[in-house]
């Protein structure tokens, strides 16, 4: 059932497969599409704020308009190398200054765009072979 829990992968014949080597594949997350009020990634739809994470895990996000030093650190906890926020279908989600330096001083770069551009860079980011996490607000 579409939706139905955090951390769920189903198949996704669109779903890109990255070879490090002959012996290692590594099957990339993808984020399908965004639009008000629902994310699909990998071919589930989720109707809520989820933070995606570059191994495919997916989590329900707690509604907030700020990503704030508390998710970070949590989120920090994975050792991510890239954090790409969607703010938003028009821009609502705020970072504040001391997430941004929380991040900077920690080795960790965020990029904050509207959230149908922000899965574009996302996916970028993990085709690139890169430890990203989307932070995505669907509203």
């Amino acid at each position: 059932m579409p939706g139905s829990g955090p951390g769920d992968r189903g198949s996704n014949p669109r779903r890109a497969i990255l070879f490090l080597s002959n012996e290692t594949i590594i099957d990339m997350v993808r984020i399908d599409y965004v639009k008000f009020g629902e994310i699909s990634v990998d071919g589930k739809i989720y109707y809520s704020d989820v933070i995606v994470y570059w191994d495919g895990r997916v989590e329900y996000r707690k509604k907030s308009h700020k990503f704030d030093i508390n998710e970070f650190l949590k989120i920090f906890e994975r050792k991510p190398e890239i954090i790409v926020v969607g703010t938003g279908i028009d821009g609502a989600l705020g970072v504040p200054e001391e997430t941004t330096i929380s991040a900077e001083d920690r080795g960790v770069k965020i990029f904050k765009e509207v959230s149908h551009k922000a899965v574009d860079m996302f996916n970028a980011f993990i085709s690139d072979g890169k430890r990203a996490v989307a932070i995505i607000h669907t509203t």
